[in-house]
C-alpha cells in the first residue's frame, strides 16, 4: 500500500484545516454520527456476512439486481478484490490515477501497462483484461464521457472495465455513471458511500457488476469484512440519501473559483477541474516544501501529489474548503514565496 494519502492528519498536531482529503467539507456526516449512537447495541452482535438490508436498498436504488451487488469494506477492498479475481491478468492503468488500482494489481500479479490520461478517450482497442479508471479521475478530475465508456465496453468485449465512481455524485453534470449500470456484462463501477456522506472512517463501498464477476468476487472475500456500524450508516443513508447529500453545485462552484484564484498567482499553474478537488503545479520549489511552510505557519494541510505516478515533486491536490479557509490558504501559497 502506498503512504502519503490525503487526510494523513495523524503525522501533523494542530491541522487547522484540511485541503488534502477529497471528502467534501459540507456533509452530513454528524447526522449520519447521531444516527449511530443511538444504535450502537447493534455492535453485540456479527454483521450480516451478505449484506442483505444494504444490498437489498442499494438494487432498488439502481434499479438491478440483489445479484448484481456486493457491499465492500470501502473502495480499496472492491479493487483488491477485483485484481485477486483477474490475478496474473494484464491490466491497463491511465495516469495519473488513485495508487490503489496500481498497488492490487502488482499484489495479484498482473502485468500492468500504463498510458496517460489524456490519451484515454482516443483509445480505440484495447489489448488487456482489465482498464482501470475514475470518473472523474483523481487526482486531476478528468472525466470520461458515458458515450465513450459505452464505445470502450461495446468495442472490447475481452476487456473488463474497472471505474471508480467515488467522485461521481460530486461532480455535477448532464449525465452519470451510474445511467449505464446492467448494460455490459464487462464494465463494473465501484461506488463509495464514505466519500460522498464523509464518513471515510466507516469504509463503504459496493461493487455494480455482471452476476457471473460477483459471485466470483463473493467466493475471495473473508467473512464479516464489513462492520455493522457501517451496514447501519449505509441502510440511513439509502433511506434519507437526498436530505443527505452534499449541494455539489455550489461545491463545485466554490472549486472553480479557487481554482481561478491560485492559477492568477503567478507561481501556480492550475489543472482545470469539474470537480471539488484538482491539481495544481508550482513553478519554483517543492510541493513537500510548500505542504510543510502551511503546516508550521498556518496549520494548513494539502496533499503533496509527488507520489502519483507521472506527476512531479511540484505538483500538490487541494480540495475546496469554505470561503474563509480558501482565503486564508490564498494568504499563505503568496507568503510562501515571500518568506525570505
Amino acid at each position: 500500500m502506498q503512504t502519503g494519502h490525503g487526510n494523513d492528519i495523524y503525522d501533523y498536531a494542530d491541522i487547522r484545516c484540511d485541503f488534502s482529503s477529497n471528502i467534501p467539507y459540507r456533509n452530513e456526516s454528524e447526522t449520519i454520527a447521531d444516527y449511530l449512537k443511538s444504535h450502537m447495541d447493534t455492535i453485540r452482535n456479527y454483521p450480516d456476512p451478505n449484506s442483505r438490508k444494504l444490498t437489498s436498498q442499494l438494487a432498488d436504488f439502481h434499479a438491478v439486481s440483489p445479484d448484481n451487488i456486493l457491499v465492500t469494506n470501502g473502495s480499496a477492498e472492491a479493487f483488491y478484490l477485483l485484481a485477486h479475481l483477474f490475478q496474473h491478468r494484464k491490466s491497463v492503468i491511465p495516469y495519473p490515477a488513485f495508487s490503489e488500482y496500481e498497488d492490487a494489481c502488482r499484489t495479484y500479479r498482473h502485468e500492468i501497462s500504463f498510458l496517460p490520461i489524456g490519451s484515454l478517450q482516443d483509445t480505440p482497442h484495447f489489448e488487456v483484461d482489465m482498464a482501470w479508471f475514475g470518473v472523474p479521475n483523481n487526482p486531476d478530475g478528468t472525466l470520461v464521457s458515458n458515450d465513450t465508456i459505452s464505445r470502450f465496453c461495446s468495442k472490447n468485449h475481452h476487456t473488463c472495465f474497472v471505474v471508480d465512481a467515488a467522485y461521481d455524485e460530486l461532480c455535477p453534470r448532464n449525465e452519470s455513471v451510474k445511467e449505464l449500470q446492467g448494460r455490459f456484462k464487462n464494465l463494473i463501477i465501484v461506488h463509495s458511500l464514505t466519500k460522498t456522506f464523509g464518513i471515510p472512517g466507516l469504509r463503504l463501498g459496493y461493487i455494480v457488476a455482471d452476476q457471473q464477476i460477483i459471485d466470483g468476487i463473493r467466493s475471495l472475500r473473508p467473512p464479516w469484512s464489513v462492520n455493522v456500524l457501517a451496514l447501519e450508516a449505509g441502510s440511513f443513508i439509502l433511506e434519507n440519501r437526498n436530505r443527505l447529500l452534499p449541494d455539489a453545485a455550489s461545491l463545485c462552484a466554490e472549486s472553480a473559483r479557487l481554482q481561478q484564484e491560485i492559477n492568477a498567482l503567478p507561481q501556480f499553474e492550475v489543472t482545470a477541474s469539474p470537480s471539488n478537488f484538482f491539481l495544481v503545479k508550482m513553478t519554483e520549489g517543492t510541493a513537500a516544501e510548500l505542504k510543510q511552510f502551511l503546516i508550521d505557519k498556518s496549520g494548513l494541510l494539502i496533499r503533496d501529489a509527488a507520489n502519483f505516478r507521472g506527476l512531479t515533486p511540484q505538483h500538490f491536490r487541494i480540495s475546496v474548503q469554505d470561503e474563509v479557509w480558501n482565503h486564508q490558504l490564498i494568504k499563505a501559497l503568496k507568503l510562501f514565496y515571500t518568506r525570505y
